[in-house]
């Protein structure tokens, strides 16, 4: 520990990163001189919490649904915005191409309205591989240009990077084209502010309220030059941010390459190869299906041979196989680790690494092939950064979908668990709200904010996880042995509707009187999926004859009420 306890010493240049990036404690400073000067027409009530550059204030955090949301378009009305964006089959419901270019259109308006006298709002679009990329793409960039913004188009991307890019770039505005680890005929949409963030739930209203109104039909007026500009070519600020950060640690705490299988789950990650390459001694490439075999290899040279990595890769999506595109998420990465389980038995590898669609995720496989999600992860960074002293407030911040297991082992380490919503911008409002430098999901979304990368990253997330390997000199396995979890059942139930959870008189009695039946023993969490038609019914308990009993009487009960 005394290693890591000098290299951190070191941090400001072991860590480099650019000099616009904000501290974690005050994010609040940069959008909000930008976006007042300016402000829309007809907006008065939403113009102090419905900027696009806003961040989340550490002092008052905006709760999820605020005042103004409601006024501007009840929750019940609401048809676009989830709790990630907008999210469907792509072509059909709020991806129609007709839905897609008003969406367009109503962002590029918003953002030409708070923008400066005489400036144009320029917009990075980044895209996942999955087959509707182009057909959203497209209307999007059609949109906002019909209302004078310049579109920024590098290609396949990973939304870390976009939210990275959009936070140190020129850009009014960032978006996402992907439905994350949905599968391929699914698509959707994230939008993320000047500074990175995802917008507030005030402007997604107002957003969505504009095109739900039809104000953004018709004609696009010109104003006597070029609507837009759509422009292309890639950005490596994320890369060189990403290898300026782990390439010393890696070299200088190498003690013997370490192995890791990489499964790009044909998403968006499949670019980050470059970055790999330089952060790796030596690449090879394979596939997890239906056996793992290794292809050919490439050696690193230079300074990357004395890195501390070797890396075998699966599953990336390739321009000149667009076949490729309709394997998103099927059978691999972070929803379907087996493949990858299978690879590190095979190759004794050290690690594995499983990144969902877009990359802002990712679940790992130890040593011995056994999975470790998103629980595991918090549990091990939170012991490294509270012994290196910046675990700030001893606290992280997770979900209700936490495991009591790991609640019950960050209390032994004198560490506080606090839980939100489900969803990355509700955790980052409690981060905020508690001064709270580590928090994330059980899906394996984390954000470590003590170097300040502030965006829910797997790659850079798996990168810190092997840097305390190397620093320990511990297996994976012996890392997550802090954590005993307790048995977990996610059934989920289709459901047309979403009524209110309290109409569901037959389930909510039932809730009740379980959930005080198994006490201090374990837990139950019933919500509606905020991307897909569902009611998702958590429960766990200590033994498995007790979860089955439980989560089987929740799950008749629902379908009951819900017909």
């Amino acid at each position: 520990m005394a290693k890591r306890k000098q290299k951190q010493s070191k941090v400001s240049a072991r860590k480099a990163r650019p000099a616009s990036r904000k501290s974690a404690q005050n994010p609040s400073k940069k959008p909000a001189k930008k976006t007042a000067k300016k402000p829309a027409k007809k907006s008065a009530k939403t113009s102090k919490s419905g900027k696009v550059a806003g961040k989340p204030s550490a002092k008052a955090p905006k709760k999820p649904t605020t005042k103004p949301t409601k006024k501007a378009i009840a929750p019940a009305a609401r048809r676009l915005f989830g709790t990630d964006g907008v999210r469907s089959e792509a072509g059909r419901d709020a991806l129609t191409p007709e839905s897609i270019l008003a969406i367009g259109r109503a962002l590029g308006r918003f953002l030409a309205d708070h923008a400066k006298a005489g400036e144009r709002p320029m917009v990075l679009l980044g895209v996942d591989p999955r087959p509707s990329a182009d057909m959203v793409g497209t209307a999007l960039a059609a949109g906002l240009i019909s209302e004078h913004c310049d579109v920024h188009w590098p290609g396949m991307m990973s939304t870390p990077e976009v939210a990275f890019l959009t936070g140190h770039g020129p850009f009014a505005a960032g978006i996402s084209v992907t439905a994350s680890h949905n599968p391929a005929q699914d698509n959707g949409i994230k939008i993320f502010g000047r500074d990175g963030f995802k917008l507030p739930a005030d402007v997604e209203a107002r957003i969505e309220k504009a095109v739900l109104s039809g104000k953004t039909v018709g004609e696009a007026a010109s104003r006597g030059n070029r609507f837009g500009w759509l422009q292309l070519g890639r950005e490596r600020h994320y890369e060189s941010y990403i290898v300026k950060t782990f390439r010393k640690s890696f070299a200088a705490l190498r003690k013997r390459p370490l192995a890791a299988v990489v499964d790009a789950a044909y998403g968006a990650r499949s670019v980050d190869l470059q970055i790999l390459s330089q952060l790796a001694h030596s690449l090879a490439f394979g596939k997890s299906e239906p056996e793992f075999r290794v292809g050919a290899s490439m050696q690193a040279g230079g300074e990357a041979a004395n890195n501390a990595l070797d890396v075998y890769f699966l599953n990336a999506a390739s321009p000149n196989h667009p076949d490729s595109h309709f394997l998103i998420n099927r059978n691999c990465g972070s929803l379907h680790p087996e493949g990858c389980a299978h690879a590190v038995r095979e190759l004794k590898a050290d690690i594995g690494i499983c990144f969902d669609g877009d990359g802002d995720r990712c679940v790992l496989i130890d040593e011995t092939g056994t999975i470790r999600d998103g629980d595991h992860m918090l549990a091990l960074l939170a012991a490294d950064m509270k012994a290196r002293g910046v675990l700030k407030n001893d606290t992280v911040v997770s979900t209700s979908m936490a495991n009591l297991g790991l609640e019950r082992a960050l209390a032994e380490m004198g560490i506080k668990l606090v839980r939100t919503d489900v969803g990355d911008k509700y955790v980052l409002e409690g981060m905020h709200k508690h001064g709270a430098v580590l928090g994330g999901e059980q899906s394996g979304h984390i954000i470590l904010a003590d170097e300040g990368h502030l965006a829910g990253d797997g790659l850079y997330t798996a990168l810190r996880v092997v840097e305390v390997m190397l620093d320990s000199g511990k297996p994976l396995s012996a890392l997550c042995s802090g954590v005993s979890k307790f048995p977990q059942s996610i059934v989920n139930v289709k459901t047309k509707a979403k009524p209110p959870l309290g109409s569901l008189k037959t389930l909510a009695k039932l809730t009740k009187s379980l959930a005080t039946e198994l006490g201090a023993r374990g837990r139950i969490n019933v919500r509606y999926s905020g991307t897909e038609p569902l009611l998702r019914i958590m429960v766990e308990a200590e033994d498995q004859a007790t979860l089955g009993r439980v989560s089987g009487a929740l799950s008749a009960a629902a379908r009951k009420d819900l017909g």
